[in-house]
């Protein structure tokens, strides 16, 4: 169960971006207002729709009543609504999270909601939501179980989101974006992140960079967003160097597109808006720091195409 201020902050963002629905949402609304006078949790059911490359949608034949996706309630350790539906899909289908990728489209936020029994017909302890939240598939999944079943998406029998599911075509393409900032003298600049709960690689040295928005059109929009709004850096130079992958917090695949960037400036002077410092490091000196996910093996491959020959 999650509290009523964390959903409505779910609802009302999604409503921002879906306004005609209200009217369809209004009981939801309704029973969280009448949750935030008491001091219990809200249950709600947490969907997945996982969609893959030939665009077919993910059902399971153990789902909750009426929706055919692998959805489920909250548990203790689930972190969040997105982390309940991404168990769900691990327990009824065996499809591990490091298969699936968040979509460009929607990324954190729920694809749909839909009002629950519990909000319908106040019946005491029931869900008064199922917030659905929509997945890609990044790998082939080894070892889906008999529960998965795999459905074109004009199979979709839920009315409202049927139409949401048309539009996305299950291609994977990089979400997140990292640069290897360099400069002439051949040092290299990191990022020292907070060590704070939820964050990936915290505490630890890392490349500047983030996840896409919904203003951007490609990775480099993204890179050169997230540069200028972390550190104030406009590069001299950008270039794709490589994409990769990670795991974010959730185990889910992120893909990443690296960059490389020239700039010469000095780190200290630099209006940092997240973690606690940026400096300059020689190739050298790069392996005796605590580092986050691959950046050890990025900063070495690019030393290596870098060197003089």
């Amino acid at each position: 169960m999650f509290s009523p201020s964390d959903l409505r902050t779910v609802l009302t963002s999604y409503l921002v971006h879906h306004p005609t629905e209200s009217t369809r949402l209004a009981p939801v609304a309704a029973a969280l207002d009448a949750a935030h006078r008491t001091p219990d949790p809200v249950p709600v059911t947490c969907s997945a729709v996982v969609i893959d490359h030939d665009r077919l949608v993910l059902h399971t034949q153990n789902a909750p009543a009426g929706s055919g996706l692998p959805g489920a309630e909250h548990q203790d350790g689930d972190r969040s609504p997105l982390a309940t539906a991404l168990r769900a899909v691990r327990d009824q289908t065996g499809i591990r999270p490091g298969d699936l990728c968040l979509t460009p489209q929607f990324l954190h936020a729920p694809i749909d909601i839909a009002p629950g029994p519990g909000a319908v017909s106040r019946t005491s302890g029931a869900p008064i939501a199922d917030l659905r939240y929509t997945f890609y598939v990044a790998h082939k999944p080894n070892k889906p179980n008999a529960q998965a079943l795999w459905q074109p998406a004009a199979d979709v029998t839920l009315t409202e989101l049927a139409a949401k599911v048309t539009g996305l075509d299950g291609q994977v393409n990089p979400l997140n974006a990292s640069a290897l900032i360099c400069n002439s003298r051949g040092e290299y600049l990191l990022h020292l992140r907070d060590m704070r709960e939820g964050i990936w690689a915290p505490g630890c040295w890392a490349l500047l960079g983030g996840g896409h928005e919904p203003g951007d059109r490609t990775p480099e929009d993204t890179i050169r967003r997230e540069l200028a709004e972390e550190a104030g850096i406009i590069p001299q130079r950008l270039e794709t160097f490589l994409d990769e992958e990670v795991r974010d917090p959730d185990g889910l695949t992120v893909p990443v597109r690296i960059f490389t960037a020239l700039w010469e400036g000095d780190p200290a002077r630099l209006p940092l808006t997240e973690g606690v410092m940026l400096a300059w490091f020689p190739p050298a000196t790069v392996p005796r720091l605590r580092l986050g996910g691959e950046t050890l093996d990025l900063v070495q491959r690019h030393a290596r195409i870098a060197e003089p020959t």
